[in-house]
């Protein structure tokens, strides 16, 4: 005889097609209420109204559930990076706004940071994973900000445009590593950190402007891409 329904279980996420994304938006939000550690398969399938033995026909395990859910969240997460390049009006506010997401991305997912990092970043096939192609999906974004104001690395400097991204978006994951070993997460202010290392990096790098020409009252003058 089947085992009636508990009155607090949910409904079935999903039918068919959709039930794996069901389950990947009920798992976020649990992960990011619960951190990593707090949340077990069987959690996630009680919320989904599903058997735990159910979940394992789409995931093989918590962490393949965790790090499945956080590309979904990095596809939407690119999107906001390009409306943000979108929208910029500056170099310097675009910066900003970028370092600001990247921060905010990092501290709301500090508890899958870690199964992140070992699951994905430090498997073989990483290179050659949808995980990589998402991330420089969104970390490209840098990129193109930099390209839309015209400013560009001086070819002396040795400094180049994937050196500049790799710089930004690796300190940014640094610090709140830092921070979350030492236990000092709460304290890291999001608007006045980004603000600070985007003032940083915009005078440690050396950016060459690309000059365009101008005509004023017929006559050719020379600019530089804004800043």
């Amino acid at each position: 005889m089947q085992k009636a329904r508990t009155k607090d279980a949910s409904a079935p996420v999903g039918r068919w097609g959709a039930r794996e994304a069901g389950i990947i938006e009920v798992a976020t939000r649990l992960f990011s209420d619960k951190g990593y550690d707090g949340v077990t398969m069987a959690s996630v399938a009680h919320a989904c109204g599903l058997s735990e033995g159910t979940l394992y026909n789409y995931f093989k395990d918590k962490s393949d559930l965790a790090v499945r859910a956080s590309l979904v969240a990095f596809d939407a997460h690119a999107d906001e990076a390009e409306t943000i390049v979108a929208e910029a009006t500056s170099l310097r506010t675009g910066l900003e706004r970028l370092i600001a997401l990247e921060l905010t991305i990092l501290l709301e997912a500090r508890g899958m940071m870690r199964v992140w990092l070992r699951e994905v970043r430090g498997a073989q096939d990483y290179p050659k994973s949808p995980a990589r192609g998402v991330l420089r999906r969104f970390s490209g974004n840098l990129i193109q900000l930099f390209e839309k104001f015209g400013a560009f690395p001086d070819p002396k400097s040795g400094i180049t445009f994937s050196l500049i991204r790799d710089i930004v978006f690796g300190s940014a994951e640094h610090v709140v590593w830092t921070a979350y070993v030492q236990g000092r997460l709460d304290s890291l202010d999001i608007d006045r950190l980004s603000r600070d290392l985007a003032a940083a990096y915009l005078r440690a790098f050396a950016i060459a402007p690309r000059k365009t020409r101008t005509r004023t009252n017929g006559k050719a003058r020379t600019t530089r891409g804004a800043r």
